[in-house]
């Protein structure tokens, strides 16, 4: 056989097989091509479709901000391709959204939003994932990369989550339909629109894109990618991987287990009270605490709490038009749960 013709059929047999020649004898796989959806939570008129709407920011305008920075930073990577599942202001139902993941072939879908609560009380990033099997393990692996990076902007993080709905499958839209069509899928929560913590900083020059490149990063991380134009190789990153669950992982649906107080010391001239809380929670981390001077009717906002802490000291500063000092705390885990502390009488202020 022609030695040329012999060379040909060897390259087309090695590139049907994945495996692509270089120079020398030496053959190497060719790296994967990997194809991520990003879904820009949101879109198209009527109260759910336009997300939390508070402070004049509109959640279904700022997750395309973030989408679309997203997707600008990660094509900067070899080796992604990457699609949006709106590019516009419009309605797009869930199923639709993991439909379009399914016919893209995509092997994650990344749902952007933002948060709000009732209570207008909570603040941080969070990330829902899914309650089963690999898609379980996918979503935690990321999140875990996530929520570093979030972190890194200046975002207190309320952790990787699971919810189960009624039914006993995953209880957020997107997720369920992306794992009925064999896609792993996580929720990013980036910050909450109604709380004074988070607000600045979303209302900072630049921040979509901050976020937008910061998710990106995860992905890159996730996967192991590299980028000449940026000058990053991610291929060597490593992570803790999460063992696949042997029976779905749901939501922790408990308050704390303990939530107990003892006063310290008080100091009568500035109203100062040194206060020492315990509190444990097997089922999620104890993330926030809040204290009250007049025995629960009014509270503090939500503070931050050590988590790799049982016990920790603070002050609660009682002003000197409160009478009867009582104090009073709560401790939220990361599923917004709280119990409530026993209460003590502060008698030396007066």
């Amino acid at each position: 056989m022609n030695k040329k013709i012999f060379t040909l059929l060897l390259i087309m047999i090695l590139a049907f097989s994945g495996i692509v020649p270089t120079q020398g004898s030496k053959a190497v796989a060719a790296e994967k091509q990997h194809i991520i959806v990003i879904d820009p939570g949101h879109g198209g008129e009527g109260d759910r479709n336009l997300g939390a709407q508070y402070n004049g920011l509109s959640e279904k305008a700022l997750t395309l901000q973030v989408a679309n920075a997203m997707k600008t930073e990660l094509e900067k990577y070899e080796n992604i391709t990457v699609y949006l599942t709106r590019t516009d202001d419009r309605f797009i139902s869930l199923e639709d959204r993991a439909a379009f993941a399914k016919s893209v072939n995509a092997e994650f879908v990344f749902s952007i939003h933002f948060n709000a609560s009732a209570e207008h009380n909570f603040y941080g990033s969070e990330v829902w994932t899914s309650a089963f099997d690999k898609y379980y393990q996918a979503g935690m692996n990321f999140g875990n990369i996530e929520t570093s990076e979030l972190s890194a902007l200046g975002l207190y993080q309320k952790g990787v989550k699971t919810k189960l709905g009624s039914k006993g499958s995953d209880y957020y839209g997107i997720i369920r339909n992306s794992v009925a069509r064999d896609i792993p899928c996580v929720i990013i929560e980036h910050a909450y629109l109604d709380h004074g913590y988070d607000l600045p900083l979303v209302k900072s020059a630049d921040f979509m894109t901050k976020l937008g490149a910061a998710d990106a990063r995860s992905v890159a991380k996730y996967f192991g990618l590299k980028s000449t134009a940026l000058g990053v190789d991610y291929s060597g990153f490593k992570y803790n991987s999460v063992s696949k669950p042997a029976a779905p992982v749901g939501q922790d649906a408990t308050e704390p287990e303990v939530c107990s107080i003892n006063v310290l010391s008080t100091d009568k001239a500035s109203g100062n009270v040194l206060v020492e809380m315990t509190t444990k929670d097997s089922g999620s981390p104890v993330i926030y605490f809040a204290y009250s001077y007049d025995g629960g009717q009014t509270y503090s906002y939500l503070q931050m709490w050590d988590r790799t802490k049982e016990t920790q000291s603070f002050n609660v500063n009682v002003p000197k038009s409160c009478k009867n000092p009582v104090i009073v705390c709560r401790a939220y885990n990361s599923y917004e749960l709280f119990k409530e502390s026993n209460a003590v009488q502060v008698t030396d202020l007066q």
